[in-house]
């Protein structure tokens, strides 16, 4: 079913007093963003993200302007998940970082899910219009970086990357993690000794970096509600090796499990004597249900 909206017209028509009645949205549309897309040679002014105002006003037309009697709701929100017509918000990281050996750092942070972002710093902070209590649909990771371009094994391959991100879910609004958290660093100076959960990339990591490899990669990582490739999978196994996502990751658990209030921080990391992970661009993207 296909669906041609001018998202410029404005709806003057008022709804019914009827108790399933959805509110006609305010008229606000969305935003298109400039920046190159390098990973596929398109650029965001080609990509429409809907605000929320936009979907709330595509959900009014689907619910009340098809049929005279009104789509039921079941029905209206199968059209509008098909279509991935939801809003979305996104942290970008706004300059270049190198991390070295054992130098963790968060890049980014995302805003609580489904909180305006604009009362977050009050004593109320505004809930915005959403779709059950678990209403994340797809988080889409945008990088563009390189390893430090050397390496005695494992050249040009995942397998053999001491250089990767990780992704920390923050169940409440709080302060962005830092560094504080680690262990302090022993007499050798090493932070992390055997063992230790940090000191390599595990299958829940977000990316790796291509080993040795000193020419900047741009990955571009989809996590999906509907994802469901089993970690201990073939599949997910051979994903983690070409790739250099975490095979761990594949399920789709991460999107169906964050709750309203969840942030998340982007982690980059290095680890050994003269690993560094140069980080050019990043940013994510989360989109909701509503």
């Amino acid at each position: 079913m296909f669906l041609s909206i001018d998202r410029r017209s404005v709806l003057r028509h008022r709804l019914s007093d009827s108790s399933d009645a959805e509110p006609e949205p305010p008229s606000k549309m969305g935003n298109q963003n400039t920046t190159t897309n390098e990973n596929d040679g398109s650029t965001d002014s080609e990509i429409f993200y809907p605000e929320l105002y936009d979907a709330l006003k595509v959900r009014y037309l689907l619910r009340w302007k098809i049929i005279p009697e009104g789509l039921p709701v079941e029905i209206v929100d199968m059209i509008v998940d098909a279509a991935e017509y939801w809003p979305s918000i996104e942290a970008t990281l706004g300059e270049k970082r190198i991390i070295r050996q054992d130098g963790d750092q968060v890049l980014v942070r995302t805003a609580p899910l489904c909180y305006d972002e604009k009362t977050l710093g009050s004593d109320s902070p505004k809930v915005l219009p959403h779709r059950t209590i678990h209403p994340c649909r797809k988080i889409v990771f945008s990088i563009a970086s390189h390893d430090q371009g050397f390496a005695s094994a494992g050249r040009h391959t995942f397998d053999g990357s001491y250089t990767w991100f990780d992704t920390e879910v923050i169940s409440t609004p709080s302060p962005t993690p830092d560094n504080a958290s680690f262990p302090e660093p022993d007499a050798s100076g090493i932070r992390f000794g055997h063992g230790h959960p940090l000191l390599l990339p595990s299958p829940h990591k977000l990316q790796a970096n291509l080993a040795a490899q000193r020419e900047t990669q741009h990955y571009h990582i989809t996590w999906h509600h509907l994802d469901n490739i089993s970690a201990d999978s073939a599949e997910a196994a051979e994903i983690q090796h070409s790739q250099g996502r975490g095979q761990a990751t594949l399920d789709g658990s991460q999107v169906r499990n964050l709750q309203i209030g969840n942030s998340i921080a982007i982690w980059a990391r290095a680890r050994f004597g003269a690993w560094a992970n140069h980080v050019e661009q990043l940013s994510v993207r989360v989109f909701w249900a509503v």
